[in-house]
C-alpha cells in the first residue's frame, strides 16, 4: 500500500485554524476595548458618595419647586445649579444644607441636555474649567440614543475630597426626567 504525503494538508489547515483565532481575537478585543475604558473610568472617577450625592441633587431637580432654566442649556449648552432657583425658601435652605453636608459647591454642580456633545463642545477652549474635570466630560458617552425612561437632562458633578492627606477629585453624572 502507498502512503500518501499529507504536509501541504497540514500546513493549510494550521493556517486556516490560525486564521480563525485571530479573527475570534480580534472581535473579542473590539467588544472588550470600550468596557476597559468604561471600567477605567468608574474606577478614576466616580465613587458611591458621588453617586450618591448626584442623586439627591437629582431629586432636588426634579422637584416641582425647582425652576430649571432651560433657555440657558439651549444657548450656552448647559446651565449650573442654584439653591436661589427654589420658588421656596424652605427648600432653597434644605438645598443648602444638603450641599454643605455633602462637601458640595453648586458651582461644581452642571445641568446639560441628554446628548452630551455639544457639552463636550462647549468646554473644549474653556480655561475656567479644569482639565480633569474635562478628561472626564470626554469619558463619558454621547448618550446618542434617546434615554429609556425619557431623561432630557443629565447632571455632572465634581467633587473636591479630602482623605488622608490627599486631596483628590471624584466625578460623578445621572440623567433627569424634568
Amino acid at each position: 500500500m502507498k502512503k500518501l504525503n499529507n504536509n501541504g494538508f497540514i500546513l493549510a489547515e494550521t493556517l486556516v485554524v490560525c486564521v480563525f483565532l485571530m479573527v475570534t481575537f480580534s472581535i473579542m478585543y473590539n467588544n472588550l476595548y470600550p468596557l476597559m475604558g468604561e471600567y477605567e473610568k468608574r474606577e478614576n472617577y466616580d465613587d458611591i458618595d458621588s453617586k450618591y450625592a448626584v442623586y439627591w441633587i437629582k431629586r432636588m431637580v426634579q422637584s416641582a419647586n425647582y425652576k430649571l432654566d432651560t433657555t440657558a442649556i439651549t444657548n450656552y449648552k448647559y446651565v449650573k445649579f442654584n439653591c436661589n432657583n427654589f420658588s421656596d425658601e424652605t427648600d432653597k435652605n434644605i438645598c443648602q444644607s444638603t450641599l454643605e453636608s455633602m462637601n458640595a459647591k453648586a458651582e461644581d454642580i452642571y445641568i446639560i441636555t441628554y446628548n452630551t456633545t455639544d457639552f463636550k463642545s462647549a468646554i473644549k477652549n474653556s480655561t475656567i474649567l479644569d482639565t480633569r474635570f474635562k478628561d472626564y466630560v470626554n469619558y463619558l458617552p454621547n448618550y446618542k440614543v434617546e434615554s429609556l425612561n425619557k431623561a432630557e437632562y443629565r447632571i455632572i458633578m465634581k467633587f473636591h475630597r479630602t482623605k488622608d492627606d490627599n486631596n483628590y477629585y471624584t466625578y460623578a453624572t445621572i440623567e433627569v426626567k424634568k
